[in-house]
């Protein structure tokens, strides 16, 4: 697409009639609205990026075909620094709100981005289009369309997001004409809000566009979920293959990573991949990784050392319960399983029982949340062992609690449970496709102190469902082995686990089977 398009519309009748000509071609529109090298203007000497006019291409080819127009389009996008992704973002939306009625709303993962850098890069384009003020008042935090009566149907704004409040982005419809979300910094924003979004993206009839733009520094962000989910389009860019980048900023950050490529700082702002694990991750994914794949040396004594049993359990609602079992310095997930149909707690209790057995077992932990049932079974039939521990409680490692680093027990419990990995802890499963999920979910809990007394922190596991739209069953469920310190053996365990029983037989988890012998 050549520039000849600039100065073709001399008044803003033609210019009109250039819009509606070509109101789903953006590639047209781009240069038709901004005046890419029109002498005497600040883009004179510009023209949009090969990758901008790529995307472009790909998003007027939906407009233009009847059979996808009013689908919805989501285009997420990961780069490295200065790919111009905001830029592309705030265009398309300037784009589209001069050729359809359309209602546009951006959010950033913080109000000190939006506010400084992504509502700005709008304004900036907003007045080097042509013809802008002919049509909108930029108005602070809003654009708005001039005429009075269509006010309420055709505006740009920002919104900021509450993972407290995700209602607050609900209601967005404006059906028969035209929406558009812009996420940027996209990485840092929360599921949930995601999942209130996509609810503007079901009026028919309409045109619905939404494009996510950032830096993946959480490989397990909802943002970088999209880059894998067929409901997105999808883009990664490597900043070295941008002409427009310089690069010595990309040999000088190539030299602190120490020359290597795969450095997590490079990988994010060059090469548009995710870290490995997120930058304030307590336990970092090769940490994890190292204790998965590090072999178990032989230790004949480690069989009569303490055997304690965890219990993450759930009810309904998607979440699964989920056994650990923890001897020495190995920690084994045993089980993770979802209650369906007419199975209830009693299932959970008969299966911690039948592992109770198998695996000689001291102490029995489960999460106070769900598991008041479990406990109240356990007491019933004479098991004192077994311990209700909650995540929000006091920390138990000081004689006084002033004393502690931690600001309650599940602080407490996950960095303990990384001091154990660092030195030498080992986590293991027979199931292979299991060991993703152990390493994913053990990043998930992220480093924040507490806002008064400054202690050590870890946000729930509603919290974490909410930013990462999972529970954190499985991480939950391995660091409750460090939920009070176990130092004896039971006396009718002193002999230890029979090593015959060791690898007991795995029985289907869904299949509700009577286990009253055990108990």
């Amino acid at each position: 697409m050549s520039n000849n398009l600039a100065g073709l519309a001399t008044d803003v009748a033609e210019f009109r009639a250039l819009l509606h000509e070509n109101k789903f071609n953006l590639c047209r529109l781009v240069y038709i609205i901004f005046p890419f090298g029109q002498k005497g203007t600040e883009l004179e000497k510009m023209a949009p990026y090969d990758w901008q006019m790529e995307e472009w291409a790909k998003l007027s080819k939906h407009l233009t075909n009847p059979l996808t127009r009013f689908k919805a389009y989501k285009l997420n996008i990961s780069s490295g620094n200065g790919a111009a992704k905001t830029s592309f973002m705030t265009m398309t939306a300037i784009m589209l709100m001069m050729t359809h009625m359309t209602k546009a709303r951006f959010c950033a993962n913080t109000l000190p981005q939006l506010r400084a850098v992504t509502w700005p890069e709008l304004g900036k384009w907003f007045n080097l289009a042509r013809y802008g003020p002919e049509f909108f008042e930029l108005q602070g935090e809003q654009l708005i369309v001039k005429q009075e009566d269509l006010r309420p149907r055709w505006w740009a704004k920002t919104l900021t997001w509450d993972e407290h409040n995700p209602a607050g982005f609900s209601g967005f419809h404006n059906l028969g004409h035209a929406l558009f979300q812009g996420f940027d910094e996209a990485a840092g924003i929360p599921a949930i809000i995601w999942q209130y979004a996509n609810g503007g993206m079901t009026d028919v009839d309409t045109i619905k566009i939404w494009i996510a733009v950032g830096n993946s520094d959480d490989p397990d962000s909802k943002f970088e979920q999209n880059m894998l989910s067929p409901e997105w389009v999808t883009r990664r860019i490597d900043t070295r293959t941008q002409s427009h980048v310089d690069k010595s900023f990309v040999a000088s950050l190539l030299r602190e990573c120490n020359g290597d490529e795969d450095h997590d700082d490079f990988r994010v702002r060059v090469r548009g991949l995710p870290r490995k694990s997120a930058v304030d991750s307590i336990i970092r994914r090769e940490i994890i990784e190292g204790a998965i794949n590090a072999p178990i040396p032989e230790d004949p004594t480690r069989k009569h050392l303490p055997s304690t049993l965890t219990c993450d359990p759930a009810w309904r609602g998607g979440d699964e319960t989920v056994l650990c079992h923890r001897q020495g310095n190995v920690i084994r997930l045993l089980e993770r399983f979802k209650l369906l149909g007419d199975m209830d707690h009693r299932y959970t209790y008969n299966r911690l029982c039948y592992w109770e057995k198998m695996l000689s077992v001291d102490r029995v932990f489960i999460d106070q949340a769900e598991g008041t049932a479990l406990y109240t079974l356990a007491q019933n039939h004479g098991k004192n062992h077994w311990t209700l521990v909650a995540f929000g409680s006091s920390p138990n490692d000081q004689f006084d609690v002033k004393d502690s680093e931690y600001s309650n027990r599940r602080a407490q419990m996950y960095y303990m449970t990384r001091d154990f990995l660092i030195k030498g802890g080992r986590l293991v499963t027979d199931v292979k496709d299991w060991e993703e999920d152990m390493i994913r979910q053990l990043t998930w809990a992220k480093e924040t102190r507490h806002k008064v007394t400054g202690k050590k922190s870890v946000g729930s596991k509603v919290d974490i469902k909410k930013l990462y739209g999972k529970s954190p069953d499985v991480a939950d469920a391995i660091v409750l082995c460090f939920a009070e310190e176990v130092n004896e053996r039971l006396w009718n365990n002193q002999d230890g686990i029979d090593e015959d029983n060791s690898q007991p037989e795995v029985y289907d988890p869904y299949k509700l089977v009577d286990f009253e012998s055990f108990v």
